[in-house]
């Protein structure tokens, strides 16, 4: 006989991944300390296989490179052309995610 052990309990709690609505939406990413801004739409939808991710307004390069999200533990990560990570985000608050870096927020933009 063979016994199933559980897997190593891990030092750190495991957060749900986020549910598609509670992250896809309009946005608006701030630099901290009043720098650039854009403005970031993320698509509730899969097409080719992704959830597009569509940039406005922004004169930053990195944002500017995503073309994808994907829901992860606690947040979600902007991912390029080539699937990479671009940037993650975790969640701060209902409607306010900031980048793990802590060098970005987002706020949940009104549709105009």
């Amino acid at each position: 006989m063979t016994a199933c052990a559980p897997p190593p309990a891990s030092s750190e709690p495991q957060e749900p991944v986020l549910a598609v609505d509670q992250v896809a939406g309009y946005w608006a990413l701030t630099e901290v300390g009043g720098g650039a801004q854009c403005e970031l739409a993320l698509a509730n939808l899969i097409v080719e296989g992704v959830r597009p991710a569509r940039t406005e307004n922004c004169g930053l390069p990195i944002v500017a490179k995503a073309r994808s999200w994907r829901a992860t533990e606690g947040g979600f990560q902007l991912l390029g052309a080539d699937d990479g990570v671009v940037m993650a985000f975790r969640r701060t608050d209902e409607d306010a995610f900031e980048e793990v870096a802590g060098r970005y927020r987002l706020t949940r933009a009104p549709l105009s």
